[in-house]
């Protein structure tokens, strides 16, 4: 079974002030390191979760805001986008449009202690931040905890090509290249350390679904751009919520 390397410190506290201490220029390395193919996927994220008119949607790891705010003008929804980094929030607030105010709103939390009612939400989104969380099982528990029983719940996250010839071009760029871009624009290096360290040794897609399902909820797998992203889409199983 791959582990997470002993060195990748997934703290809220670290995982917080590092996100905050690259907040600013977040969103031009997305744009620049996935050659802005991550619009794309967070738009078929959007789709897949099927939003209705007046859902109350989870964004989990909102950071700037870039999925809510997707969905928030696909469909008129509300969401609450909750983060580690203040600085991330500050940043989804500033890109907010006036209009979207009154149904966007943001929380600075831990996905693993959520601050919210049981059956709260409709549905839930995470785009990117899975990985980052300290204990899966718990975050994994307390979606399930808020969420409606057959509700809906998308999880877009990184992961290893499976063509072995497209895997090892891949991680000669996530090792050699990323960085070393992240740490010029962003002025913090060992963000993007972090980073290319939390996607390789992060669990194979087929471990998370072995996961995913030990907590309750059924799950689908898609692959983007030949493995470099996976969509997890799960529903909360309507006959276990009554028990």
């Amino acid at each position: 079974m791959v582990k997470v390397i002993e060195d990748v410190d997934k703290r809220p506290t670290i995982i917080g002030g590092m996100f905050d201490r690259i907040a600013p220029s977040y969103d031009t390395l997305n744009r620049i390191l996935s050659l802005s193919l991550d619009r794309y996927w967070r738009k078929r994220t959007v789709r897949s979760l099927d939003i209705e008119s007046g859902d109350l949607i989870l964004d989990i790891a909102t950071g700037t805001g870039d999925l809510a705010l997707a969905a928030l003008r696909a469909i008129p929804c509300r969401v609450v986008g909750i983060d580690l980094s203040l600085g991330m929030l500050q940043q989804a607030e500033r890109k907010s449009d006036a209009y979207l105010h009154d149904r966007y709103s943001l929380v600075n939390g831990d996905a693993t202690a959520l601050p919210f009612r049981d059956g709260a939400f409709d549905r839930a989104m995470v785009a990117f931040g899975i990985r980052n969380v300290s204990g899966i099982d718990r975050c994994l528990d307390e979606v399930y905890r808020v969420i409606k029983p057959g509700g809906k719940i998308v999880i877009l996250e990184f992961s290893l090509p499976s063509n072995p010839f497209f895997k090892a071009v891949y991680l000669t760029y996530f090792r050699h290249i990323l960085p070393v871009v992240g740490g010029l624009v962003s002025g913090n290096a060992s963000a993007y350390r972090y980073l290319r360290d939390s996607v390789i040794d992060f669990l194979s897609p087929e471990e998370l679904v072995d996961t995913i399902r030990t907590r309750g909820f059924t799950v689908e797998l898609s692959t983007f751009f030949w493995g470099v992203t996976r969509l997890y889409t799960l529903k909360r199983k309507v006959k276990e919520a009554s028990e």
